[in-house]
């Protein structure tokens, strides 16, 4: 008889809560989701750092080697630079917020 009570209640806990239980599966897959994209875009970016870093350190040893010859060395790129050497796309822009209306209006009355 309690089996039976027990079972009736989970039952009717799961018939009114379906659609909380569905919202809350979609949301987890989608949490997991999200933290592994951003887990792979922040080893991504710990590689390219590592290969600048690689990059920085043998053009530096061949600048040295450079001057020990009594050649003008060559120039390091920065970071940002590089990216765009070897074609490796940065992040969209963060958009521009629009001023509220109200700073708009006292800017145009000025």
């Amino acid at each position: 008889m309690l089996r039976k009570l027990v079972s009736l209640m989970i039952l009717g806990c799961f018939l009114t809560t379906q659609g909380c239980l569905a919202a809350a599966v979609v949301y987890t897959g989608y949490a997991v989701s999200k933290s592994k994209s951003e887990a792979a875009d922040k080893e991504a970016e710990s590689r390219l750092v590592d290969s600048y870093t690689r990059y920085k350190a043998d053009t530096e040893k061949a600048n040295l080697e450079r001057q020990k010859m009594g050649l003008k060395p060559e120039p390091v790129q920065s970071y940002a630079e590089w990216k765009l050497a070897h074609n490796i796309p940065s992040p969209a822009p963060e958009p521009k917020t629009e001023k509220p209306e109200q700073e708009k209006d006292a800017s145009a009355s000025k």
